[in-house]
């Protein structure tokens, strides 16, 4: 288990920006306590982040950067695919592997995985009423 010193972050839902900070927090397996201090009735337990991305009214903006995240990683999962079929050989489009490597790694399918069905290993309902999200 994990005690109030292991927590890397506090997140409260009436902050700006408070899912992608959640998001991030899943994808790099960083302890948070989430808090819903703007009453959005999110439950991290059956909750994925989709849901509570609904559940919080996103605004239009906010999905349109969640949905650039994802586009660079199907651009960089496209690139990969078109260097490892293009007939030259590797040591010219080495660059090309690279970039859309680099692309793939920095979110794209992580972010899907996340948004759709990624939901954390350990939460429990911490002393002030939110909820502890920790990864052992």
């Amino acid at each position: 288990m994990t005690n109030r010193a292991n927590l890397d972050v506090i997140i409260r839902t009436s902050s700006p920006g408070w899912l992608a900070s959640l998001a991030s927090a899943y994808r790099w397996q960083r302890s948070v306590e989430l808090i819903d201090d703007a009453g959005i009735g999110i439950d991290p337990i059956h909750d994925t982040l989709l849901d509570m991305g609904k559940k919080a009214k996103l605004s239009h903006r906010e999905w349109i950067a969640v949905l650039v995240a994802l586009g660079i990683g199907f651009a960089g999962a496209y690139l990969l695919v078109m260097a490892i079929l293009d007939p030259e050989p590797y040591s010219k489009i080495a660059f090309a592997l690279a970039t859309g490597g680099l692309l793939v790694a920095g979110g794209g399918f992580a972010a899907i995985r996340v948004l759709v069905g990624h939901k954390p290993p350990n939460i429990r309902i911490s002393p002030k009423g939110g909820f502890e999200i920790f990864f052992e």
